[in-house]
């Protein structure tokens, strides 16, 4: 089966939607959990342009994530066979991941925009979209991810698309991202991202054959 080129190519979405985020994230160098409303207006301020700059940056690898999920569920579902039930679950995980990324970012752009404005932001505008951000990314991202990264691993344990080791390894990445500790985790999940991806497309995980009714059980 010959494949085109978008279709070698599209598992890489997952890494370039890491490198993405991350020089965003860097741009806007801010990392403070529940900084003084007052500290954290007068940074806003003072980096207006990087914060705004880093929140559009950091923004758009909701695009490449959101193409990474359907790439990794093209592989899933060829891999599962049947219905594709937890292709499906990987996909709307991955999806939902991408849109609360996009719009936790959009937050941070905000703040740059208003910060940039004639008068500047305002301490609690300041605190309220800070952490608007903060609980996105650091509540309600893990737990999308923790579906697309445990409906993924379900699927290659019974199909061995991964090595069992990393099942195993994704599986406990599960577990913390649904803990109170799940902010902490997330650089596990990116590096999850990136593991994958460059698995896929390393390895053409697509071209591989659809599970037997036998391996699916």
């Amino acid at each position: 089966m010959n494949k085109s080129r978008i279709d070698r190519l599209s598992p890489l979405s997952g890494a370039a939607a890491v490198v993405i985020m991350v020089a965003g994230v860097l741009i806007f160098n801010y990392y403070e959990f529940l900084p003084p409303a007052e500290k954290l207006a007068g940074f806003f301020n003072n980096n207006a342009y990087g914060v705004y700059a880093g929140g559009y940056i950091a923004s758009l690898s909701a695009f490449t994530l959101l193409w990474f999920a359907g790439s990794v569920r093209s592989v899933l579902a060829e891999r599962e066979g049947g219905t594709g039930h937890l292709s499906t679950i990987a996909f709307g995980g991955g999806a939902a991941a991408s849109v609360v990324l996009g719009v936790s970012f959009v937050g941070i752009l905000t703040s740059g925009l208003r910060a940039g404005a004639a008068g500047g932001i305002t301490p609690i505008g300041a605190v309220s979209l800070y952490d608007f951000y903060s609980q996105l990314t650091g509540q309600l991202l893990p737990i999308f991810m923790a579906v697309f990264i445990a409906a993924t691993a379900a699927v290659s344990r019974r199909t061995k698309l991964f090595p069992a080791w990393f099942d195993g390894t994704s599986l406990i990445v599960v577990v913390g991202l649904l803990t109170p500790f799940a902010y902490m985790m997330l650089a596990l999940a990116i590096a999850w991202l990136l593991v994958v991806s460059l698995w896929l497309y390393l390895r053409g995980a697509s071209m591989g054959a659809p599970a037997t009714a036998a391996e699916a059980v």
